[in-house]
């Protein structure tokens, strides 16, 4: 239920130059490389003809160390790696390494010593957007079927076992799992629903739980209820066909499907449409991506749909469905998020453009420092009588929501946003005490366990570790245990108490059901989600990115720039790139800082053209960017080797520790120069990067050549 968020202050103008526009070529079938990349959803993207970044001049005598073979598929960064792909990367405990973004290494050029220089517009390069050894169709508009993200799920007992021990449960945690499941089943109306307010009437009177839901008692979230009761069996791996909860999992499918309603929502209250929708809609896409049973299709394909509509202008959603109402609440975007990403999952098609204004109102709605306010309208926000600025509301469970639903669309693990929300995170660890009472906001809750769980489980390493100790350490103790004097357990063993004296903001909301609920999904973490330096699987990709830029406002667009600098490189590069032309030259000259942030000096000529025509108070800044890619420019070459060169497509993968989008690269054999390459994608994490041969080669490039920059 809800939680309290944080506000992101506007950020002042920037500009662009004309760079074109152009299709780029991408992965054949005959490019057998994907397992060696780890590449299994390597995406397209457009690429408009790119300026030279480096002169001739500024190489001239300039020597590099070679690469000290092949890297493997983690690719660990080595060579003369001055400036890692800046790409972000997961934690060195899980096996990959490299420099953050805009960091110099040992030998970098001190960007006030760094020489200038022109650019050459080099030939228009005939490219073809290839998939398959199939040319496909250029709308990036929706997630067409033939991109699909589509998989099962596999939560069978070995899996459950493997993953509970590899990521940090134990037997305590799966006993408190199976506890909680089991009241709730217990506890689930004749109809198949849960009830926050009835529940007690599956109690014996003798014996009855309390903990009934007392706040907005007269809106119904019934819809909502059922469906985060029925996530909790999912995510457990229990189904209608496997598990000792089929009749409950049965039960409950119907009854979501029976609440459905002609316009494809699941509330009757539409004060409450934005939770209810949006969680009942979670459920099924869970449901169909473990069971592949295509009968609840047709209802997730009309729920898809009425939540599309939902979304608010400026890419958030709000409790009811009307798209009119201008609020845009942090928490129920977030639902909303992880709804429509479990749909695409499960193979339903969403429009992509949804994903992308969600991710515009979580950059939007985050400080620099990482917090995330709640709303913008209504609840949660209000104008301050004295200043007449707008004082919105924060809380740790929306910096959790939001960091979050930024992995969800793309952020990279170590974007400076998300680096941020995590140290706030770690300044409040799951306590007890503080959920229990000695928090007078109330909002150090269980719902923010829950966020802030699925945030830090998705970063992993020694994060990871840190947060799960004192998870369990809190979470396990409130569970109920209460037995008889004879020995017997009470109704409530396995449940979770709402609230009490002075805490359980949400909880009188939701009840002992919600919170039986929330807290078993967050104890089932290990096995219900992928980290995401496990998982490539993108729900928007640079062409969606480019798509949208080339439709939406100049405000979009500006905001789009914040985004993507803090997205995964593949994502943000390209469209960063595209930019770079926009008509407004204040976001010309924004993505040309963007780029700089992520290691590409190919926005350069942008901040030359611009920096002597700023104000003063404008100017340091463009300076400071434009001194690091003029530092980029002068690093000595990178080096590497090619893995391989598909000649049919004039496609090839380089393994090349320090790359930008645009690079030119030359293939060499007995040191002598046999073919010209250019970059034209990188990945997060990652030294391999993808490259187009230019004109013709001497020789056909082969496996082993080395090659270097320029």
């Amino acid at each position: 239920m809800p939680a309290k968020p944080e506000p992101r202050t506007a950020e002042g103008g920037r500009r662009w130059i004309f760079i074109g526009g152009g299709l780029l070529a991408l992965l054949a079938a005959t490019l057998t490389l994907l397992p060696i990349l780890l590449l299994s959803d390597l995406e397209p993207v457009s690429l408009p003809p790119l300026p030279e970044a480096r002169t001739a001049a500024a190489r001239d005598g300039s020597t590099g160390d070679a690469s000290s073979g092949d890297s493997n598929s983690s690719d660990s960064n080595s060579g003369d790696s001055a400036l890692t792909s800046g790409s972000g990367r997961a934690s060195a405990a899980n096996g990959e390494s490299g420099a953050r973004p805009g960091q110099p290494a040992e030998g970098s050029v001190d960007s006030e010593s760094a020489a200038g220089a022109t650019d050459r517009q080099p030939p228009i390069i005939e490219r073809r957007r290839i998939q398959g050894g199939l040319t496909l169709p250029g709308s990036a508009e929706t997630r067409k079927a033939d991109r699909p993200l589509q998989r099962s799920l596999d939560r069978s007992a070995d899996a459950r076992r493997r993953r509970t021990r590899q990521f940090g449960g134990t037997a305590n945690t799966e006993g408190a799992v199976e506890a909680g499941l089991n009241w709730l089943a217990v506890h689930q109306s004749p109809d198949g629903s849960w009830d926050r307010i009835g529940f007690q009437r599956q109690c014996p009177r003798h014996d009855e739980c309390p903990g009934r839901a007392r706040n907005r008692s007269k809106n119904s979230l019934k819809p909502g209820v059922t469906g985060l009761a029925l996530l909790a069996f999912l995510g457990a791996g229990y189904s209608d066909r496997q598990g000792p909860h089929q009749d409950t999992v049965a039960k409950a499918v119907a009854a979501l499907l029976a609440m459905q309603r002609p316009d494809g929502g699941f509330s009757a209250d539409t004060g409450m449409a934005g939770y209810n929708d949006s969680v009942a809609t979670f459920a099924l896409a869970e449901y169909l991506s473990l069971t592949r049973e295509r009968r609840v299709e047709p209802a997730l394909g009309a729920a898809v749909q009425r939540l599309v509509a939902m979304q608010q202008e400026l890419g958030g959603w709000d409790y009811g469905p009307e798209r009119s109402s201008g609020r845009n609440d942090s928490s129920i975007t977030a639902w909303m998020v992880q709804a429509l990403q479990a749909c695409a999952v499960a193979g339903v098609i969403v429009p992509a453009d949804t994903f992308i204004r969600a991710a515009l109102h979580f950059t939007r709605a985050s400080e620099p420092g990482g917090k995330v306010w709640y709303a913008d309208a209504g609840t949660g926000f209000t104008i301050s009588t004295q200043t007449l600025r707008p004082v919105y509301r924060y809380g740790p469970a929306m910096t959790a929501a939001g960091l979050t639903s930024e992995s969800l669309l793309g952020w990279r693990s170590d974007s400076p946003l998300r680096l941020a929300q995590k140290a706030r995170l770690f300044a409040q660890l799951p306590s007890g005490g503080l959920a229990q009472g000695r928090d007078p906001s109330q909002l150090h809750s269980y719902y923010y366990w829950y966020y802030g769980t699925i945030a830090m489980f998705q970063t992993g390493g020694r994060d990871w570790q840190r947060w799960n100790a004192s998870l369990r350490d809190a979470l396990l103790p409130l569970q109920s245990r209460d037995k008889t004097a004879k020995g017997e357990k009470r109704h409530r063993f396995g449940s979770w108490p709402p609230f009490g004296p002075g805490w359980g903001k949400w909880g009188r909301m939701g009840g002992r059901v919600y919170t039986t609920a929330i807290c078993t999904l967050t104890l089932e973490i290990y096995y219900r989600h992928t980290p995401a330096y496990l998982d490539d699987r993108l729900v928007v990709r640079a062409d969606d990115w480019r798509s949208f830029l080339e439709r939406a406002g100049a405000r979009s667009r500006r905001l789009a720039v914040d985004s993507l600098r803090e997205m995964r490189v593949e994502v943000g590069e390209p469209p960063l790139v595209q930019l770079l032309s926009d008509a407004d030259r204040d976001i010309a000259l924004a993505a040309a800082e963007a780029l700089v942030a992520i290691d590409s000096p190919m926005g350069r000529s942008v901040m030359e053209q611009r920096v002597s025509t700023l104000p003063a108070w404008a100017r340091a800044s463009v300076e400071r960017s434009l001194g690091r890619a003029r530092a980029i420019e002068q690093l000595r070459p990178s080096r590497g080797k090619l893995r391989l060169f598909d000649a049919e497509h004039r496609l090839a993968t380089l393994d090349l520790p320090r790359a930008y989008l645009g690079m030119k690269v030359t293939v060499l054999r007995t040191e002598h120069p046999i073919a010209q390459m250019r970059v034209i994608q990188r990945f997060t994490g990652r030294t391999v990067v993808l490259a187009e041969l230019i004109g013709d080669a001497s020789e056909a490039p082969r496996h082993g050549d080395p090659v270097v920059e320029g």
